[in-house]
């Protein structure tokens, strides 16, 4: 019992001055574009489209850009997928790496 009372208290401890800690460090979303922040750096990963059935069109092409990623349709289907990126630095100055090329984030 004593160790759990020990633990628990070394926790709380934990938490209480973890949340001092600057809070651009970690942090996590899910939207249009999830993204993970792991000590201030961001990966943002696009998710990945694919349509099926009439809304995909009737038309075959395909397409690919360092902006918009990669595209291709087929007959009834469609898939689109966007390229990752990363931005990393200090909070005052950061700089986003993705297929664009390497840009500093205002």
């Amino acid at each position: 019992m004593k160790k759990y009372i020990h633990t628990l208290v070394i926790a709380v401890a934990f938490f209480a001055m973890s949340s001092n800690v600057n809070a651009g460090w970690f942090g996590a979303s899910f939207s249009d574009t999830p993204s993970l922040t792991l000590f201030g750096q961001t990966l943002k990963v696009p998710v990945p489209s694919l349509t099926l059935g009439k809304a995909a069109g009737t038309k075959v092409s395909a397409s690919a850009s360092s902006k918009k990623g990669v595209s291709v349709s087929l007959p009834f289907i469609k898939a689109e997928a966007r390229s990752p990126e990363v931005q990393v630095g200090t909070p005052e100055n950061k700089v986003s790496l993705s297929l664009e090329g390497v840009k500093k984030v205002k």
